[in-house]
């Protein structure tokens, strides 16, 4: 059976917005007389609409509407806030619910229940809201970025914002986003996914704040019910290889959707169109950034990617005892060449890490280096041999 991905462009948000919807046969597809909706926006931590953190409050409008028509009895919307403070945004988004009858949900003020994960990928139970489980209709509406724990953010890694605040720290001190991730949608499925891809923001997300001048506005809307098919054809916009995403590849395995492009229907605007495919992967945002670190990427997993992200902070904290010439190499990836790698190096002062059981093959092809093992390298075992191979040579 072939997954549909609809997508369309204009600068008219609710032009786009209705028409990528009624490209898979319109709200009432899902929506019946009475039902109760939860859409669940990427608000984030409320930042200004301009930024592309955030779904634009013209799109939620028009599932408002759209729902209401359907036959809908209440429409929730809710996110699990990041947030400190009442932003513009969120006093927008609030007002909008006021006009539209809708009623706008802070999550964390209401109850969160525990759900078994059926063959699951890591949790065997998960949190998820009360309201969202006590819906008949769940509306998943990420917007189009990327990110340093996932390659992406789109419809599955919505899911983060339907979970308590302290499951978000355990998932990331685990090193186990990717996974939860897929066991969090297995445990709820979206009905539909509508992407609000307005803008594209590049970084390793969702802050810093200096990284929002990566933004690009696209003027795109997906839409579709397979959140695989949907986070395919998101990568491939952005320029991102979707193979390179592994909790794609594991939700594909684990009977969420499909990756393969070949049973992929794209309705309205052609993928061709729609791409930008000038994302600025994770190894470029840590090179632009980082004097004293140089991620080296043979297309490496998104486990090996956020390994080097841990990297880049334990050199951060580690500057005083680095002097000022010295540089770390970090190469991942299964496709690593030893005579490009040697092209880069600049002398003794640089120190080589071989991150991964990938590129074990490289190492034992007497590339000068320090081999971490890992599928992917544990950032413990990152900062404890950082910390011992710049203590022997200093």
């Amino acid at each position: 059976m072939m997954a549909e991905v609809s997508i369309t462009k204009g600068e008219d948000i609710v032009v786009r917005t209705r028409e990528a919807v009624e490209l898979l046969g319109g709200v009432h597809k899902v929506v019946g007389k009475g039902d109760k909706v939860f859409i669940k926006p990427n608000i984030v931590d409320g930042a200004p609409f301009i930024t592309g953190e955030v779904v634009q409050l013209e799109t939620i409008r028009v599932l408002v509407e759209e729902c209401f028509c359907a036959g809908a009895s209440e429409v929730l919307i809710g996110e699990t806030p990041t947030y400190r403070r009442q932003t513009e945004t969120i006093l927008q988004y609030k007002k909008l619910a006021d006009e539209m009858g809708a009623k706008f949900l802070e999550l964390n003020n209401y109850p969160f229940v525990e759900v078994n994960v059926e063959n699951p990928r890591f949790f065997k139970k998960v949190r998820l809201s009360k309201p969202l489980l006590e819906s008949d209709v769940f509306i998943n509406v990420p917007t189009l970025k990327t990110h340093a724990s996932c390659g992406i953010t789109v419809s599955i890694k919505n899911m983060y914002g339907l979970i308590p605040p302290e499951d978000r720290v355990l998932y990331h001190t685990l090193n186990r986003v990717e996974e939860a991730i897929v066991d969090l949608y297995k445990a709820k499925r979206a009905d539909l996914i509508v992407v609000d891809g307005t803008y594209t923001t590049f970084h390793l997300g969702p802050r810093p704040i200096e990284d929002f001048k990566e933004t690009f506005r696209l003027n795109l809307t997906l839409a579709g019910f397979d959140p695989v098919a949907i986070d395919t054809i998101s990568a491939k916009i952005l320029g991102i290889n979707p193979s390179s995403l592994r909790y794609l590849k594991w939700a594909e395995e684990d009977g969420l959707g499909t990756r393969d492009i070949n049973r992929i229907r794209i309705l309205g605007v052609s993928l061709e169109e729609a791409c930008f495919g000038r994302a600025a992967g994770t190894a470029d945002f840590i090179n632009n950034r980082m004097n004293e670190l140089k991620v080296m990427n043979f297309n490496a997993c998104t486990g090996c990617l956020q390994a080097a992200v841990h990297l880049m902070h334990v050199v951060r904290g580690l500057r005083n005892i680095m002097g000022g010439d010295r540089r770390i190499i970090c190469v991942i990836g299964p496709e690593a060449k030893v005579d490009f790698i040697g092209k880069e190096l600049r002398g003794e002062n640089d120190v080589i890490l071989l991150c991964g059981y990938c590129v074990a093959p490289t190492f034992y092809n007497c590339l000068s280096g320090v081999f971490i093992p890992g599928c992917p390298p544990q950032p413990e075992d990152l900062q404890r041999t950082l910390k011992e191979l710049l203590s022997r040579q200093s």
